[in-house]
């Protein structure tokens, strides 16, 4: 009997022999495919190279084209630049900006040709004040001068923290207290609803409406609120009624024989509860 293997092995060397050079064939293509894809990619023709901004105020050209370098910098798995134009990430690009600009309400990202992006925004508008402590009269040295600074920042009118205030002198914005907890507030917000927000503002402006003057307000627990009032009464509230019903109640409260006499700019009452529905309470100063 003739044995065979020489030749079987020598067929199965070939065909491994194949298979290599097949494998090598096929990496080596995507190799090629690869570099010649990031060599494509690293061509100043398909890479943004300037950043145009448009509605910007108190956010910059200056910040806006500084940042936007910054993220698109660096590459993809060191090959692929992450400013290229068919690469970079619209969507990252624009959590990134307005994570990093809190005074962004609203960003729109285009290209216009290959090295051209178009950044347009809108700014948050200051609606309120929020501030992190009220310091009491003890506070106030023999001068009238307040001993201690409270931090304050500016709200839109979602309750979005965005940007540090100035110390304003009289009632160019309703101040808030309370309910942010963090040291560093910008970026939260004083309510989470838009809506109960809204609610509590319109209140505000119901009280000063009926001739009340409402100084500030400060978040309790369990969504009540105290409003200090000018000469120093409080008004308790909660959002288990309708805000509005609330507001009215507090008028025809104020109609009362005992009350109606008063100045409502500046009420001789140490507090008015208002947290029990058509039930009304209040107390006199003494």
């Amino acid at each position: 009997m003739v044995s065979n293997l020489p030749q079987r092995e020598e067929y199965l060397r070939k065909k491994r022999k194949k298979k290599l050079i097949r494998y090598g064939l096929i990496i080596f293509l995507l190799f090629s495919h690869i570099a010649l894809s990031s060599y494509i990619a690293h061509t100043k023709e398909f890479r943004i190279s300037k950043v145009v901004l448009s509605g910007g105020v108190l956010v910059t050209q200056n910040d806006i084209e500084l940042e936007t370098t910054k993220h698109l910098g660096g590459k993809y798995i060191w090959l692929f630049p992450k400013n290229n134009a068919f690469l970079y990430k619209k969507k990252d690009l624009r959590e990134y900006l307005k994570n990093t600009f809190k005074r962004i309400d609203t960003i729109d990202i285009k290209l216009e040709g290959f090295q051209t992006l178009l950044i347009k925004i809108t700014e948050r508008k200051p609606y309120a004040i929020w501030c992190d402590k009220k310091y009491s009269a003890t506070d106030i040295d023999t001068d009238g001068v307040s001993q201690k600074i409270e931090n304050c920042y500016f709200m839109d009118q979602n309750s979005a923290i965005f940007a540090p205030a100035p110390h304003f002198s009289g009632d160019a914005y309703f101040k808030y207290y309370g309910a942010v907890a963090t040291t560093s507030p910008i970026g939260s917000y004083f309510m989470s609803s838009s809506t109960e927000f809204m609610n509590v503002s319109n209140f505000i402006e119901n009280m000063k409406k009926i001739g009340v003057r409402p100084q500030y307000l400060l978040a309790k627990d369990n969504d009540e609120f105290v409003v200090v009032m000018s000469g120093g009464g409080e008004v308790y509230f909660d959002m288990r009624e309708d805000l509005a019903k609330v507001a009215s109640n507090l008028d025809s409260l104020l109609q009362t024989p005992g009350l109606s006499s008063m100045d409502r700019s500046n009420l001789e009452l140490e507090y008015i509860d208002l947290r029990f529905g058509n039930k009304l309470f209040y107390k006199l100063k003494e």
